[in-house]
């Protein structure tokens, strides 16, 4: 044995890239337990625990090359990108894209470790330095479809739907068949609002290997428009086809709980609360069906099991006031609020924090907390947004309306500003200045749903009726049918 372990060794190589991972797996395990010494023998050991999804594993394996392999050897960047991966399956994104960058800097001409970082960065939600690496990719390789869809994807995530299609075609001059091709499309002309194409796309791609994602898109559809029932059926495709999206089994909850089934929740849920995967949303639609049934300590229960296995967590706590408020526990919930905002949870616990003082008729109280969370953090408009509300709740206008514009002196940008400003211009009457405010706002998203909204409003208020036939269109294309935007429209064709 021991004179050809070389050539026992090249043979459980070929038989893994020929696919046969029992074999390979069963050969190189033979050549360790002889006491073999050699760093591919891990880092194929690593390779074959990986594909049968056994990550703790393949990291022993990754590490152990890692600490055998000679400097200078071809192979030295292979064992980093495979701990990238295994830290990408557990969910690490960061300390994935750590071991990538080390698979970079000892490979610099590394297709592979630059297409894995691009999908890392637009997981963390920088475009700029996904771009980055796309760019240093595309110069080693032109004709690969997998960097423009990662591209594409990081495009999706951060919102910009046109650049997203424009990649997207990329990968449709590289590789026509692509699979992913009609989901990613569908995604970004539901993004714009295109929901007939989207519906198209969704319908194709169901015929291939992402129909499961496929149904819970067109399901999204379906929710998006207000037909919760139809809504359901496209999220139970979706799981028979692949029971672990979780995303898909959530939804699906949600639409039991719209129409009023709430003894189906449980069953969903159990998988998810097993797994612990986004324990918080799940825990939340758990107690909402035991609120359903009236089983007020069954929810409590899920509180407590969500805070004992989340331990001390901004969103934990945040989920937890949402529950309380609901169960009409308003101080205990204001407690979790407080909590959470403690932890770090500022976005979004601060305006449900003010939310649920104003539910116990603290209303001044509740309008100080949004002021020094806006001063704190001028450049979240959402908090300037919920200021105003809770002014014009109120009946302060006028304070309402300056607490809007200093969000915009910090957030000149924002289209949500810039349309709350033209609504309360144009519930005061003053028709010319919420025309000004509305140009701003469309200006910086011309497919803005509010501001298409407002517009139409305003079209209707000067008689402009063919202008509003036009607006009604897309204020129709970008929102569901239960929005007034729909009966404006109808007046306009009227």
């Amino acid at each position: 044995m021991w004179h050809d372990s070389d050539d026992r060794l090249s043979k459980a190589v070929a038989r893994y890239q020929e696919g046969d991972l029992d074999a390979a797996r069963a050969m190189l395990r033979g050549l360790d337990r002889r006491g073999v010494v050699s760093p591919r023998i891990d880092l194929y050991l690593g390779h074959c625990h990986l594909e049968q999804d056994e990550v703790r594993a393949a990291i022993r394996r990754y590490r152990r090359c890692v600490a055998l392999m000679p400097v200078g050897s071809p192979q030295r960047a292979a064992p980093w990108i495979g701990l990238g991966l295994c830290y990408g399956r557990l969910g690490d994104i960061e300390r994935a894209t750590r071991a990538f960058k080390r698979a970079e800097r000892l490979d610099p001409d590394d297709e592979e470790a630059q297409t894995h970082l691009i999908h890392c960065y637009a997981l963390l939600g920088n475009v700029r330095r996904a771009e980055k690496h796309a760019e240093k990719a595309v110069a080693l390789d032109a004709s690969s479809p997998h960097v423009f869809r990662h591209l594409a994807v990081a495009y999706l995530l951060a919102g910009s739907y046109r650049k997203s299609l424009g990649a997207w075609r990329q990968v449709a001059m590289r590789a026509a068949e692509h699979p992913e091709l009609d989901l990613g499309r569908a995604r970004c002309w539901t993004g714009l609002g295109r929901l007939r194409k989207s519906r198209k796309l969704y319908l194709r791609a169901t015929t291939g290997p992402y129909a499961a994602e496929a149904w819970q898109g067109l399901g999204d559809l379906e929710w998006r428009a207000g037909r919760v029932p139809e809504a359901r059926t496209q999220y139970r495709r979706a799981l028979d086809l692949d029971g672990d999206l979780a995303e898909a089994r959530r939804r699906l909850a949600e639409c039991h709980l719209a129409l009023g089934e709430p003894t189906e929740v449980e069953g969903l849920l159990e998988p998810l609360l097993a797994s612990g995967e986004d324990l918080a949303e799940t825990s939340a639609l758990g107690a909402r069906a035991r609120l359903a049934v009236g089983d007020r300590r069954g929810a409590l229960r899920h509180l407590r099991r969500l805070r004992e296995r989340s331990g001390a967590q901004g969103e934990t706590w945040r989920v937890i006031g949402d529950r309380l408020l609901e169960l009409g526990r308003v101080r205990f919930a204001t407690r979790a609020y407080r909590r959470a905002i403690r932890l770090g949870d500022h976005e979004q616990a601060v305006p449900r924090l003010a939310r649920g003082l104003a539910r116990g008729g603290a209303r001044k109280k509740s309008v100080s907390v949004l002021a020094r969370a806006a001063h704190r953090r001028p450049g979240l408009a959402e908090l300037h947004l919920d200021l105003a509300a809770a002014q014009m709740a109120r009946g302060r206008l006028a304070a309402a309306e300056r607490g809007l514009l200093r969000g915009l002196a910090h957030q000149p940008d924002s289209a949500d500003l810039w349309a709350a400003a033209a609504e309360m211009a144009l519930d005061q009457g003053r028709r010319r200045l919420a025309r000004a405010r509305l140009r701003s706002a469309l200006r910086r998203d011309r497919r803005h749903a509010p501001a298409v909204a407002l517009l139409l409003r305003w079209l209707i208020a000067e008689q402009a009726w063919t202008r509003a036939r036009h607006a009604g269109r897309v204020a129709m294309r970008l929102l569901p049918d239960s929005d007034l935007a729909w009966r404006d429209a109808g007046t306009a064709l009227v």
